[in-house]
């Protein structure tokens, strides 16, 4: 067995061979993964954590029908014995189909049922067209002008303003000079995100779609960012100088905490801040400052103003490569895929998705058939995909 591209623990949790070994305690596979931790100190620790986190699986048949279980089994069945026919020439397929069947129930993002070939004459029921937009790219406005970024960038700010701007994946560096009379802007468009870090070593994750306006340097008696879209914020505490977010609708005060912000420009989703650690106050233009206090969320829409308790995993996963799915309907999932990997969904006239939910977690791999084969496991889904099209049949057990 060879290192591949293991970094970190998700490496594991998304490849075959550790899955199926989990799943059936394979001893021919126990033996392959302990020489390569054996060859490769360097991940154990990598390795011990994605043990730990597959071992959190839990079954979830009970948010199956008796109908929708028996529907599954036969597909369980169906899928390891077209596996079967080609083990010799594909074995991994077996271990796919095996592992990403046995995935759904256990409400875990396993990804390759869609390995396993389909007979052909079947037909579709109720189809929701989505579609592979073009890419674009990250665009950072600053004194020295504007540039633009094929990949996620990380930007540091250091204390006198002036900025380096690194590519992922070890991309090019680049060293910005400050200009403190002028806001800086920083626009991730859908199917990218950043990080950014503020001269006084605030820490930002910047989601898709979003745009930020921040100072080279703070001046005055307070610290305020523009932020139309979403962002995770780790806020460097200063007891005398407030930090201050300003959205469309919310003024956000912090003094040093950890909580997510959401306000994309879409009337029809609420604008929200959960919290994390810390507190909050948030202030709307027709209501007094509302405080939060940590696993609270406040939401915004149509001038009104709620609070409820949350687990705030299921909204600040996404800064780590994953989301928490907890019964949320697959129209918000959707949505979410959107952003995350710049699709278009045409979802506007199924009102009949609210009722269908997912449960589970899907690690936001970087190849989109993974993610969209783990949506259609976890809401009883079926997808396909010819190119740029994206095809999710919305009734494939009836």
């Amino acid at each position: 067995m060879t290192k591949q591209n293991y970094k970190d623990y998700k490496d594991f949790l998304q490849d075959d061979r550790f899955i199926f070994w989990r799943l059936t305690d394979d001893c021919d596979l126990k033996e392959e993964w302990d020489a390569f931790i054996v060859h490769h100190p360097a991940l154990k620790q990598e390795f011990e954590k994605a043990l730990r986190e597959f071992s959190k699986i839990r079954l979830n048949k009970d948010d199956l029908s008796d109908v929708e279980y028996a529907c599954l089994q036969q597909r369980i069945r169906k899928s390891v014995s077209l596996a079967e026919r080609k083990k010799r020439r594909l074995r991994m397929v077996q271990y796919a189909a095996a592992a990403a069947c046995i995935a759904l129930l256990a409400g875990f993002s396993i990804y390759f049922l869609n390995s396993v070939p389909e007979e052909t004459g079947s037909t579709f029921h109720e189809l929701i067209v989505g579609e592979n937009l073009e890419e674009k790219d990250i665009f950072l406005v600053t004194g020295s002008g504007t540039m633009s970024f094929s990949k996620d960038i990380y930007v540091q700010i250091d204390k006198t303003g002036s900025a380096t701007v690194r590519e992922a994946d070890g991309g090019k560096s680049t060293q910005l000079a400050a200009d403190h009379a002028m806001m800086n802007k920083i626009v991730v468009p859908y199917g990218k995100r950043s990080q950014l870090e503020l001269s006084d070593g605030t820490k930002v994750w910047i989601n898709s779609g979003s745009a930020l306006e921040f100072p080279a340097t703070f001046t005055g008696k307070s610290r305020t960012v523009h932020l139309a879209g979403e962002m995770y914020v780790e806020v460097a505490k200063e007891e005398q100088r407030p930090f201050l977010i300003q959205t469309s609708g919310l003024r956000i005060k912090v003094y040093g905490t950890k909580f997510n912000v959401s306000a994309y420009q879409d009337q029809d989703a609420p604008q929200s801040v959960v919290l994390v650690e810390g507190s909050v106050g948030v202030k709307t233009a027709s209501q007094a400052e509302t405080f939060l206090v940590p696993n609270e969320m406040l939401t915004y829409h149509n001038a009104q103003v709620a609070k409820k308790q949350v687990n705030v995993s299921a909204y600040v996963s996404w800064k780590d490569g994953y989301l928490v799915l907890q019964q949320t309907p697959i129209a918000d999932v959707l949505k979410q895929m959107e952003r995350y990997y710049n699709l278009s969904f045409d979802i506007q006239n199924y009102i009949d998705l609210q009722a269908k939910t997912c449960t589970g977690k899907i690690y936001l791999s970087d190849d989109l058939d993974n993610v969209m084969a783990t949506i259609s496991l976890l809401s009883s889904t079926k997808y396909t995909r010819d190119d740029k099209k994206i095809y999710i049949d919305t009734n494939p057990l009836k």
